[in-house]
């Protein structure tokens, strides 16, 4: 009984180690495994159609339009080309084939916000520097632009910073100070609006003293009857 015990314990546990065994050991490079069988993987550009089985070898098929596969695979649907949507900031760079995706690209102008494998899935516009800024950095195809403030005595449109104009070292009169915006303005005659104004002013003065002299007059004029009355009365 001790001799034929060993042996009925291995009878018993030899299937387990089998299984254990089975289960352990992968399928081999360019193999996929299923349901408990290793079948031969598809190439690229394929998929499969029917597994393998004890009796018969794998079938595979091509990818059909707008899908791919860019690997050797034991898929049964082949991958969905990803699309550039234009309202994401994308454009096509390569167009999908049976054996690789699309590849997307920045719209002229954006940059790439989410990139996968290479691929950009997601991009914004550039950003737009304010008037009184320059562009530090130009915004490429992964990075935003990059903008700082123009130094004191300089302006520009948001691209690149100007000295204000020196009017005085032109001999001119500055009839406009420049701003972060817009350069200084200057003038040979002094501001165009002096002289209208002093034409204005003038004539305003004029007018003034016409019309005291007019009044001076009417009150002589109706104070010297009222005299003549007060003589006659007498």
């Amino acid at each position: 009984m001790w001799i034929n015990g060993p042996l009925i314990h291995l009878s018993t546990v030899l299937p387990l180690i089998i299984n254990i065994s089975l289960c352990i050991a992968a399928c081999n490079n360019g193999e996929y495994e299923t349901n408990g069988q290793c079948c031969p993987m598809c190439d690229a550009g394929k998929r499969v159609l029917m597994h393998c089985d004890e009796f018969t070898s794998i079938t595979c098929i091509p990818c059909i339009k707008d899908t791919y596969t860019d690997s050797s695979n034991g898929l049964s649907k082949c991958l969905q080309c990803s699309v550039c949507d234009l309202s994401n900031g994308l454009k096509v760079k390569k167009e999908c084939t049976v054996t690789s995706d699309t590849v997307c690209e920045p719209l002229p102008g954006h940059y790439c916000k989410e990139v996968k494998r290479k691929n950009c899935l997601n991009a914004r516009k550039h950003r737009t520097c304010s008037p009184g800024q320059y562009i530090n950095q130009t915004g490429t195809e992964f990075q935003n632009t990059e903008c700082a403030d123009c130094p004191a005595g300089s302006y520009s449109d948001g691209t690149l910073c100007q000295l204000h104009t020196n009017c005085d070292s032109l001999g001119k009169i500055t009839i406009k100070p420049g701003t972060e915006k817009d350069d200084a303005k200057c003038s040979d005659n002094g501001p165009s609006y002096i002289l209208p104004l002093s034409l204005t002013l003038c004539g305003v003065t004029l007018l003034c003293v016409l019309a005291v002299i007019v009044i001076t007059v009417k009150k002589k004029n109706s104070y010297r009857p009222a005299v003549q009355d007060q003589h006659a009365s007498l």
